[in-house]
């Protein structure tokens, strides 16, 4: 029964990847991709903000701008939208390029595979400067601890229509930070 469920959990993951069913035009894609990579930036998690206390994990947060649509049903709905399948970034995947991270000792630290797939997560709602957009995040899971960690990720974005950007992420964080909202 397990290798029945992973057979149709990869054959789906196949069809709603294939860019026959890609219903988004080039320039939606590349306003998209364009957002991504202008508004990516590391980040503490929640619980490092509330415990304080050395951490192995952080994040990449990102948005986007909701199309019109999708904003008429937010308000239209006392803010709320129905989850369905096929948003863009359902269609998008990551690849890690090239990253330096260090610690505050100056450990040199490592990304550990979490098993987690390299896609773009939904997140909450949130409205920048009077424009309501998706956020997106990525987690990473590091090989050490770290108070403070600096350095640089390079990552490269790919929708299932080919279409990609790679963008150059500093790094320049503590476990003392805010969660941006």
């Amino acid at each position: 029964m397990k290798k029945f469920l992973v057979l149709l959990t990869i054959c789906q993951i196949m069809i709603s990847c294939n860019t026959e069913n890609y219903p988004y035009s080039d320039e939606e894609t590349e306003q998209f991709l364009n957002e991504v990579v202008k508004n990516a930036k590391a980040t503490i998690t929640d619980l490092t903000e509330i415990d304080r206390k050395p951490a192995d994990k952080f994040g990449i947060l990102t948005r986007y701008t909701l199309s019109k649509k999708d904003q008429d049903e937010y308000h239209k709905n006392n803010g709320t939208i129905v989850n369905k399948d096929g948003n863009i970034y359902d269609f998008n995947t990551y690849n890690l390029k090239d990253y330096q991270l260090k610690n505050e000792k100056n450990e040199v630290l490592k990304f550990v595979d979490n098993g987690a797939a390299k896609t773009l997560q939904g997140l909450p709602f949130g409205e920048y400067e009077n424009v309501l957009c998706r956020n997106l995040g990525i987690m990473f899971n590091l090989n050490k601890k770290f108070e403070k960690l600096n350095g640089f990720i390079n990552i490269e974005f790919e929708m299932s229509n080919g279409m990609k950007k790679e963008v150059k992420i500093p790094v320049n964080i503590s476990i003392n930070d805010k969660v941006p909202d």
